[in-house]
């Protein structure tokens, strides 16, 4: 069992983004230990540490089934580029193809998130203790306090790379020469599902237009 958040947050405050990603190696059993990317803007960043850390280790890839092309073809590059060990998560085809047929996502944003993304997660989280994820402070409002150990009902959320600036996270990429996503290029800060994705700084281009800044998956 793991030390109490508190705890835990005191002695990892104090590593580097790379020095949590190793210890964490060393407070929790790897096999309870669950990797999600998104392939976002940022995605690589995390992904390359870990590659670094722990080879091979298995990295859950949540397969909307409205991805933007550049996406995929991204998740495949960096997949190659770092020998990922890369593992599609969808949704039930039923689920997805209700979603599909009845575009939920004009109507009922967040119901098309928790069918396409929150409720795969949640099925698969419970086979894990600690959940790791490239979540950055900086991204938007609702992340400026985020902690690097928090809990999320029943399971520990992990975040190594929290507090790096944005300055930080572009010097880590051009330092280790990592891919940039395709679609940053064009204008867009943030990159979620085809649908509901425009061209924004910030996330200001993630469900514009509407009250909702999060899928889920982090609240």
């Amino acid at each position: 069992m793991i030390a109490e958040i508190d705890l835990l947050n005191e002695r990892f405050d104090k590593l580097t983004p790379e020095e949590r990603l190793k210890d964490l190696f060393n407070v929790q059993d790897e096999k309870k230990i669950l990797f999600t990317s998104s392939f976002g803007s940022t995605a690589v960043v995390l992904l390359h540490m870990l590659s670094r850390v722990k080879p091979g280790m298995p990295v859950y890839f949540l397969d909307t089934g409205y991805h933007f092309k550049q996406t995929l073809d991204y998740k495949n590059q960096v997949a190659a580029q770092l020998n990922l060990n890369i593992i599609d998560v969808k949704a039930e085809e039923r689920k997805f193809k209700f979603t599909s047929e009845n575009e939920t996502w004009r109507y009922n944003q967040d119901l098309c998130c928790y069918i396409n993304k929150v409720r795969p997660v949640e099925e698969l989280q419970k086979n894990y203790d600690v959940w790791v994820s490239g979540l950055l402070r900086f991204q938007n409002a609702n992340r400026v306090n985020m902690k690097v150990w928090e809990r999320k009902q029943d399971i520990l959320k992990f975040h190594p790379i929290i507090d790096m600036t944005q300055e930080e996270v572009m010097l880590y990429m051009q330092i280790w020469d990592l891919p940039m996503h395709p679609l940053v290029e064009e204008g867009y800060d943030s990159i979620g599902c085809l649908h509901c994705t425009a061209k924004g700084s910030g996330r200001s281009g993630r469900w514009k237009d509407s009250a909702k800044t999060e899928c889920g998956l982090h609240i």
